[in-house]
């Protein structure tokens, strides 16, 4: 089923933002659902590319070798018999993995429309060849309720402060989940908080990706309402008008 060598030419390992990325890369190109991976084709193809990637820097690819080996680890498991009890339900060795997956897709989905936005807004200020001064009196705050296409923008400056690194670690435990839960922590102590508070590492671009995935799904959710003083300032969460009323 491997077919890497006859497309190594266009392919590089150096292509790749890091191991989570080339796995997404063969299960799409292998047309295999995320929750299925056929662990052992995706294994080998896997290998394939790290043989015929000669040239790369050993620290570039000390991941993708850790990739590999958890690949293997995943591969010998489901290789094991297994003794059934019909009163548990048997655990799967691709679970970790697929779910971080799935993070990592959501991850770059966003990055993705990131970029995208933020090179449309840079077309349409060049056209212009001025900005507009938002009216935000001086003195004083004034916050005002925003939607999710302000919280993108106000993330599209995050990541940029962040200076643009985006290797992952592939053992990082930071998910949307946890973030919905400390956030739901923090309703139901503070009447108000903000952004910067549900960071425990703001330097970790995961978390960072984690935490905003998190807000915005609550928004949607109607669980809570952000707000900002200024374009690209400060993000203050509460919760939301909505869930009060309903209360």
């Amino acid at each position: 089923m491997s077919e890497v060598k006859e497309h190594n030419p266009k392919y590089k390992l150096d292509h790749f933002e890091g191991p989570l990325d080339l796995l997404l890369f063969l299960i799409r190109k292998n047309e295999v659902s995320i929750y299925d991976i056929p662990v052992s084709d995706i294994t080998e193809q896997y290998l394939e590319f790290l043989k015929y990637s000669s040239g790369i820097n050993l620290d570039d690819v000390s991941d993708f070798y850790l990739m590999a080996a958890t690949l293997l680890y995943i591969k010998s498991r489901m290789l094991l018999p297994v003794e059934v009890d019909l009163e548990d339900e048997l655990e799967d060795p691709r679970q970790e993995l697929v779910q971080r997956l799935i993070e990592y897709e959501k991850y770059r989905k966003l990055t993705d429309l990131m970029a995208e936005r933020e090179a449309r807004v840079e077309w349409i200020v060049e056209r212009k060849q001025t900005q507009p001064v938002l009216p935000f009196p001086d003195e004083g705050e004034l916050w005002e309720k925003v939607g999710t296409w302000d919280l993108l923008k106000s993330f599209s400056k995050v990541m940029k402060d962040l200076g643009g690194e985006r290797v992952i670690s592939l053992w990082e435990e930071v998910t949307i989940n946890e973030k919905i839960t400390l956030i739901n922590e923090f309703l139901e102590d503070q009447a108000e908080f903000s952004f910067d508070d549900i960071l425990v590492n703001p330097g970790s671009l995961m978390e960072v990706v984690s935490a905003f995935l998190a807000v915005l799904e609550m928004v949607k959710m109607g669980i809570i309402d952000v707000f900002q003083n200024r374009l690209f300032g400060d993000i203050k969460i509460t919760a939301s008008s909505r869930s009060d009323r309903d209360d």
